[in-house]
């Protein structure tokens, strides 16, 4: 009789859990979570200095929590001061900078670095290439203006900011290792129609000629190409909480950031040295379909 009323009471319990399963089926077609494990690597990145684009939340935002968490001296940049500054509040590292940036603006690009450089109080040893800015109009209704917006940040803008960098180092020729790591997306290895996704195909391309091109200078070029993640450039499943369903991959699931940042602090680290102009897609299997 007791064991009876222990089981009744767990399925009661549990009633509000089923039914909340239930309602995220419904409103959402589906409902998993995940458990992702954080990898602490004993500061594998100390005594670096890393710089990263739109670093003041989404996927940016959890590079940047990474890199100070493993030692890594970090300026995030981003267009929003108050971004930067919310961001700052939720790190609160002395480790971490903030610097208000537009690199799109190409003619702010040396001014820019030269901020950085007077904030990590030396050189940059890492550049994160990850800021962008997404629209989904398609062909045949693009404007213009949507072209122009979307390639000065996410194409252009990268492209510039990268041969400033690499320039520097490539002119002093010492042996210390320099990374450049390029946030691309999984719409870089699949069809295009829309000018998002063809800057991601610019930025896997680059990446592997910059691999080839920087490699003799002892720069290592490598990307990440993310798949649908939690992020507010994907409001809807940010809108699921801890429903992380996604029928879209083959995974049925969407990524959180954490899971992007850790593997660019494996490529940003001595770990990753002999891989060179590799865009590694995480993406649950998205373009494999």
């Amino acid at each position: 009789m007791k064991a009876l009323t222990r089981k009744i009471v767990r399925f009661a319990k549990s009633i509000p859990l089923l039914l909340r399963s239930i309602k995220m089926v419904y409103r959402h077609g589906g409902y998993s979570t995940v458990h992702i494990a954080n990898v602490h690597c004993g500061e594998i990145l100390k005594g670096k200095n890393v710089l990263i684009t739109g670093g003041s939340r989404g996927i940016g935002l959890s590079i940047a929590k990474k890199c100070i968490q493993e030692g890594a001296q970090t300026v995030i940049t981003g267009r929003s001061t108050d971004a930067l500054e919310r961001a700052k509040g939720e790190i609160n590292s002395p480790l971490l900078k903030t610097l208000a940036w537009d690199v799109s603006q190409i003619p702010q690009m040396e001014a820019g670095l030269a901020k950085a450089g007077n904030l990590f109080g030396g050189d940059i040893d890492v550049l994160v290439n990850n800021a962008g800015i997404a629209n989904g109009v398609a062909f045949p209704d693009v404007t213009e203006n949507i072209w122009d917006e979307m390639y000065a940040t996410n194409s252009k803008g990268l492209f510039f900011l990268t041969q400033a960098v690499c320039g520097k180092w490539m002119a002093r020729k010492n042996d210390r290792i320099r990374k450049v790591i390029n946030i691309s997306s999984q719409g870089g290895f699949v069809g295009a129609t829309y000018p998002y996704r063809l800057t991601k195909w610019d930025v896997a391309g680059l990446t592997q000629g910059l691999g080839i091109r920087l490699a003799p200078y002892g720069i290592i070029v490598n990307g990440i190409a993310p798949g649908i993640i939690a992020t507010d450039m994907q409001p809807r499943f940010l809108q699921q909480n801890e429903n992380v369903y996604c029928a879209l991959n083959p995974l049925k699931r969407v990524a959180l950031p954490d899971e992007i940042a850790s593997l660019a602090i494996f490529l940003m680290s001595d770990a990753a040295n002999f891989i060179v102009g590799q865009t590694i897609v995480c993406d649950g299997g998205f373009s494999l379909k």
